[in-house]
Formats: C-alpha cells, structure tokens, sequence
C-alpha cells in the first residue's frame, strides 16, 4: 500500500507526546510522523524528510501553536550540534517525560503495566556535569579546531575552543582552549578518514570531580610523533591541574574511537577521584560514571534496594572499575565482581587495595559464562545488574532464577532493554516493585533507572 505522504510534503500536525529521545510525535491521517525539536501539545508544520511503511520522519518548520514548556535553547549551536536533545524543553517537564518513557517501555516491551515508577530523580543546578568529553579534530580556514560532530553528519559544527560547552565542567573547557592552541602551535595533522593518513584522530579529557585532576588522552594513528614529549610537557607546564598525558594509538580504519595501546608521555597512567567516601584510580580506557553527583544518588538508591545488613554475599554482574562493588562491600560480608574487560578487572582490583576492602573480588569474564557456576557455588542473597545499553544476555537471567537469587537491583541506561529484562524476569518468577528513574544526563533524551526486584516463587 503507497503511503499518503511523500518527501518534501508540507503537512500541520498536532504533536500529542515525545519519542525516546525527545522527539515530538504526531499524526498525520493515522501516519505516525517524529519531528525532532517539537514538543507535546504543539500544532507545528513539518517537512517531510523520510518515509517508512507505517512512519514518517520530518523536519520542523514552523510552530503554529507553542506548548507553555517550551525553553529558548542557552547554546547557540543546539538547533545543529545534536549533543542535547532536549534543552528546548522546560527541566520539570523532561523529568516528567522521562518518568513517561520508562513507563511506556515497562508497558509496551516488558508486558508490565502496573510496576510503581517513580518521579525521576533530577539535578538542583543540571548543568555543567560532564566529567568526560570526546572531541573531533579538523581543520577548518587553516586552523585545526577541536569540537563536535553535526548530529548525522562528519561536518564539526563549531570548535569548542573559546566557546562553553554547557553540559561538560568548566575547568574541561578551560582545557579544551590550551589544548587547541598547542595542536595549532606544534601543526599536529588530523587524520583524514578518506585517505587514510594524518596523526590526530580524537581527542579526550576527563577529570576527577572531587580532586581536580585532568586526564588528556590524543588518539592518534601509528605514525611517528617526534615532538610527543615535548608536547605533553609544554601543555602540563601551561595547565597544572594536566595530572596525565596519554598517547592512544589507534590503527582500526573504523570510527571506534580508542585503540589498545596506550603510551604515557607526561605524568601517571590515571587520574585519581573520590565517589561516596571511595577513592578510585581512573585509566585512559576505565568505564567511569559521566555525572559523579548523580552517581551517588544512584548508588544511594541501589543500595536501599538491596537492603544491605552486613551479612549478605553479593554478585555484582558487569563492574567496570568497580564502583558499585566497593561502594557495597563496606555493607556486606562478601563481593563478587565481574566484568569482560581485563583492563577494567584490572583497575578493579587496584581500586579495592587502594580502599583497603579485602572481603571483594573480581573475576575477569564474560557475565553470561561465569555467573551461572558462580551463583550456583556462592548462593548470593543479591546481585547487581549493570550491564551495557543491549541488556542482559538471557543466560544471565536464567543463572539468577535457577539459583534462585532473592533479590536483585538492576542499574539500567536503556529503558527499552531494561523493559526487556524485566519481562525475562517476570517469567522466571521475579516481581519488580519499583523503578526509580535518575537523571544523570540533564538535557538529553537518556534515561538511567535503579530498580527493586525481589524472588517471588519458590
């Protein structure tokens, strides 16, 4: 059946709700049409820009009727930068809407309409929170500059330098500026992607929240750099607060943005940081929570639900570094890590000796082949869930059912995956009784949620 809309058609719809990522959702003749950048309760005029069986997307044109939550974006580069989805869009209002998109998932994809959701946990001040940025490098009017993609395109929107990026802390801009002028002054190449040739891929900074150190790590291409070291000294010598300087070097002709080696030019191999009374080394490659504020109200939260006495084995499935592990460990009797990425059990086990905890351990793995012999041998009272955007892996779920684990608390950044999951486990016997969603990206279409799940058969 040929679709009543075309490219390039001009059609008014109203916009009755937003998409998971912050897309206004409308209908046009019983068509669903997403437009980015409109919002619930608008009538807007929209350019039709692709056209599917039973969708279309398209491009907004105008807004006929304004919805009273609507923002003026703060950044200049919002309408092209594609870094945040939602900054047209009052932050009550996103709460609210994140809160809606966890319940839509548990309802639609988990088969789960009655699971109490509560209102998502937002920030008092939602800016500035970013402790990590991953920056693009290209030459544009002769100069190289560091910034962000368009969204959908290899097109930098604008360099960062002498700009404020309004998600990332300040101290990380401040760097961003130095660095430029220094990629500029020692003629550092980019890598060309089409030809395959250049020195510098990427760019990223993080920081310790709590102690101030920054981390720059330049990925780069194979190719020699002779000036390497004199490099990284002049840009520590010109920021002190530049703690480690890491070389990335990345030969895959993909997009993936780190490669397996690093190389030290100038101070330590990691950062230091502190979260919830933990002090934890952080190395170029280490999974580290983007927003540490609302790390600990997420923690916090994961820690209520598992109800720790002091008694309790623990799983903790997919941990990293080891946050969630030791942030538990100082309540429990005994902890269990596991996590796929060897660097990462590695930076585990540093960071349990660096906090003094020895009744934790951390095993280096793939979750869905170690849990279920371990669950089955440890007989844990509690696991902890925290697995990457795809979810678990159905053998994960089975283990846990099979050793009937009373309780698990399941740290999600994906809602529809975790809408999933929660399904798997209702079948085996599982009762989810809260969903307590956290914002810990303000402005964006992400959505983080902690959830209470306890054994309700045998």
């Amino acid at each position: 059946m040929q679709s009543i809309l075309s490219i390039g058609d001009k059609v008014d719809i109203e916009i009755n709700g937003l998409g998971h990522s912050g897309e206004g959702v409308g209908r046009y003749q019983n068509i669903a049409v997403f437009v980015p950048g409109a919002l619930s309760g608008e009538r807007v005029r929209v350019r039709i820009k692709q056209v599917k069986k039973s969708f279309a997307r398209g491009e907004l044109v105008e807004i006929l009727k304004n919805s009273t939550a609507r923002l003026e974006p703060t950044c200049k580069y919002y309408q092209h930068c594609g870094g945040c989805q939602l900054q047209h869009l009052d932050y009550q209002a996103q709460l609210a809407h994140k809160r809606t998109v966890v319940q839509s998932a548990l309802q639609k994809i988990g088969g789960l309409p009655d699971v109490t959701v509560l209102p998502t946990l937002g920030m008092k001040d939602p800016w500035h929170y970013r402790n990590k940025i991953h920056l693009q490098v290209k030459e544009q009017k002769g100069r190289i500059k560091l910034g962000y993609y368009a969204e959908g395109s290899y097109e930098l929107v604008a360099g960062l330098a002498g700009q404020t990026c309004l998600l990332v802390q300040q101290e990380i801009n401040q760097v961003i500026v130095t660095l430029e002028e220094l990629i500029n002054e020692y003629k550092l190449t980019p890598y060309h992607w089409g030809k395959k040739e250049g020195l510098l891929r990427h760019v990223m900074i993080r920081r310790g929240s709590h102690t101030g150190q920054c981390m720059v790590v330049l990925i780069t291409s194979p190719e020699k750099w002779p000036t390497a070291k004199a490099f990284s000294q002049t840009l520590i010598a010109r920021h002190p607060k530049i703690t480690s300087v890491i070389r990335n070097i990345n030969n895959n002709p993909g997009r993936v943005v780190l490669g397996r080696e690093n190389q030290v030019l100038s101070g330590k191999e990691y950062i230091e940081d502190e979260l919830g009374g933990l002090k934890f080394n952080i190395s170029a490659s280490s999974f580290y929570q983007i927003n540490p504020l609302q790390t600990e109200v997420l923690y916090r939260k994961a820690m209520e639900y598992a109800q720790l006495t002091g008694k309790e084995r623990v799983i903790d499935a997919y941990c990293g570094i080891g946050t969630i592990a030791l942030y538990l460990a100082r309540y429990a009797a005994e902890v269990l890590g596991m996590e796929i990425v060897p660097a990462a059990v590695a930076d585990a086990k540093k960071n349990a000796r660096l906090n003094g905890l020895t009744n934790v351990k951390f095993l280096q793995g793939a979750v869905e082949k170690l849990l279920p012999s371990m669950a089955k041998e440890l007989k844990p009272d509690v696991v902890i869930l925290d697995p990457p955007r795809k979810g678990c892996e159905k053998e994960v779920l089975t283990a846990i059912a099979q050793a009937k684990v009373p309780k698990v608390v399941y740290v999600s950044c994906d809602p529809a995956t975790l809408a999933r999951d929660l399904g798997v486990l209702d079948k085996l016997g599982y009762q989810t009784l809260q969903v307590q969603p956290v914002d810990m990206f303000p402005w964006t279409g992400h959505t983080e949620c902690c959830v209470k799940i306890e054994r309700v058969k045998g």
